[in-house]
């Protein structure tokens, strides 16, 4: 079954001085029915004057190398804890190196099957969950460093944060680092900000389709399920879409590129990097209505 079309919005810089849900609110019914919608920033919105220099640093503190077993379409990641490194005396010049460039291809739709083909060969680094935020602190429009919601309000009421909800990670990835089939812990909405790099691929599950893709895979591993219901929530699970092909699961696919927002509803997603890249998340909660 063909991938279907994944929204994407033009926001003015208008709509960015106006709340965040607002403008989600807005087109509540297009996203909802996708569980994926691309938001592309307005030519003229800053969210970083100084830019990216090569010079930018973090600490790294548990970068993963991403072992990756299976075959034909289904596969499980294993994740090994690497220890602390630099942004750019470590990562950076290793992300860049020529043997971890992606290799010549023809068109997008090619790069992508190379990459299926070999996700089992040379495990990539990726440096996940490291606190922080690329956005000025005086960024005007959304800033993903304080994104009003219900949520963050609730929280900074209440005197606490959260890491990686209402306050941001970092994510640096290099080609072929990928995060497997999964949803935010208590189902909550996600914004994804690419600052800089290349570009990263996305699939996700449009909601009126997730029991039949978790009916397939818990089909497929019944051991795994069997041992645990939630498995989905352990970040292992990597299906590609040639499998969702095979068994007509429809599914998004969705390619974010520098100063694109990427929002997720609640369901099941995956991705990975098409080479080095630094972006920023940050997840929140909606209101009933």
């Amino acid at each position: 079954m063909p991938s279907r079309e994944c929204p994407v919005l033009y926001p003015t810089l208008e709509d960015l001085k106006k709340p965040f849900e607002a403008y989600i609110e807005k087109h509540e019914k297009k996203i909802a029915e996708a569980g994926i919608a691309k938001i592309v920033a307005p030519e003229g919105w800053t969210p970083r004057r100084q830019g990216y220099p090569d010079d930018l640093d973090f600490t790294i503190e548990r970068p993963i190398r991403q072992h990756v077993t299976g075959s034909r379409g289904l596969f499980r990641g294993l994740y090994i804890e690497q220890k602390p490194m630099s942004l750019r005396h470590d990562f950076r010049p290793m992300a860049l190196a020529p043997d971890n460039q992606p290799p010549p291809a023809d068109t997008p739709a090619d790069l992508e099957r190379r990459y299926w083909r070999n996700v089992t060969l040379r495990p990539p680094l990726y440096g996940a969950d490291v606190a922080g935020s690329l956005f000025d602190e005086d960024c005007k429009g959304w800033t993903l460093r304080q994104l009003d919601t219900v949520l963050s309000r609730v929280l900074r009421e209440a005197g606490h944060t959260l890491p990686g909800v209402s306050e941001p990670y970092l994510y640096f990835g290099m080609w072929r680092s990928l995060f497997a089939w999964h949803t935010e812990d208590v189902d909550l909405y996600s914004v994804n900000y690419l600052h800089f790099g290349a570009p990263k691929q996305w699939y996700c599950i449009p909601p009126d389709s997730r029991r039949r893709f978790e009916g397939l895979i818990k089909g497929m591993l019944p051991d795994l399920f069997k041992t645990c219901p939630e498995f989905f929530r352990h970040k292992e699970l990597i299906i590609s879409p040639q499998l969702l092909d095979t068994f007509a699961i429809p599914y998004i696919r969705s390619v974010q590129r520098p100063r694109e927002f990427v929002i997720n509803y609640p369901g099941r997603r995956c991705g990975w990097e098409v080479g080095a890249r630094g972006q920023c998340t940050a997840a929140w909660s909606r209101e009933n209505k």
